[in-house]
This record gives structure tokens, C-alpha cells and sequence, in this order.
């Protein structure tokens, strides 16, 4: 009996080090007051330059490297969501809307166009519930 609760103890053991080890490989939740960090899909170019750019590409499955990445407007909430835990802010007469992660710390603007579908034309961190969804267009000039 004794071998059988020494197995025991040593198999819940090594579970619970197992399980410390995964969680100190998790991020930890973002710090209040982390600095809002963000840059436009496309290098070089600012945020208006990026929306117009966007408003004329076509659908692709994954961004190239010099432009930004349009998708049928399910699939890229979805991204956001699954891949980020972002959930919609807030949208703008311009036709962009901010999603942000408290979780995560993240934030996208998208471009909504009038086919269904959407264009990722910012992106950044620091993001935090309640913060004035202006502060995260400005930081890619579309303020």
C-alpha cells in the first residue's frame, strides 16, 4: 500500500509542477497605466494613408507584407476575438471601429467597407477599459 500512495504523491507532485511551470509561462494581465503603443499595417505610411489604401484591396486570406489585411467581416471579428479576446469599442462616422482587449492589453482599428468585409489598418498595446477610444486613433494619426 505504502509504494502505491508514494506513486500517488510523487504523479501529484510532478502534476502541480507541471501546472506552475504553464502558468508562469502565461503573460500576465496588463499594468494600469501601460503606455498606449501602436503602428499603422503598413510600415511607413500613417493611418490615412493606410485607409485609403485599404479601401481598395482585395480579399486575402493573410496580410502581405506591404499592405494591409481585408477579409470578409466574420472572419476577421473572429480573428479578433479568438486570437485576442478584442471585442468592439466603439465605430466612427469614417467607417473605422476600435476593438480592444483589457485582457490582453491589445487594440485594432479596422476599416468596415460596404462589400462585408474589413481591413486591419492599425494596431497597438496598452489598451484599457474606459480609456477615451481617442487616445488609440491618435497614437496611429487618425485622430
Amino acid at each position: 500500500m505504502r509504494p502505491i500512495r508514494l506513486a500517488l504523491a510523487t504523479a501529484v507532485a510532478a502534476a502541480a509542477l507541471s501546472v506552475t511551470a504553464a502558468q508562469s509561462a502565461v503573460e500576465p494581465a496588463p499594468v494600469a497605466g501601460t503606455p498606449v503603443k501602436g503602428w499603422t499595417a503598413v510600415a511607413g505610411l500613417s493611418g490615412p494613408a493606410v485607409m485609403e489604401l485599404a479601401r481598395t484591396l482585395p480579399v486575402a486570406t493573410e496580410a502581405d507584407g506591404d499592405q494591409p489585411w481585408c477579409d470578409q467581416s466574420g472572419v476577421v471579428r473572429s480573428a479578433l476575438a479568438s486570437e485576442f479576446d478584442e471585442s468592439l469599442v466603439t465605430r466612427r462616422a469614417d467607417g473605422t471601429q476600435l476593438w480592444g482587449s483589457d485582457m490582453m492589453g491589445t487594440w485594432t482599428v479596422v476599416l468596415d467597407r460596404a462589400n462585408n468585409t474589413q481591413c486591419v489598418i492599425a494596431s497597438g498595446i496598452g489598451y484599457q477599459d474606459g480609456t477615451d477610444p481617442a487616445t488609440f486613433y491618435s497614437k496611429v494619426g487618425l485622430s
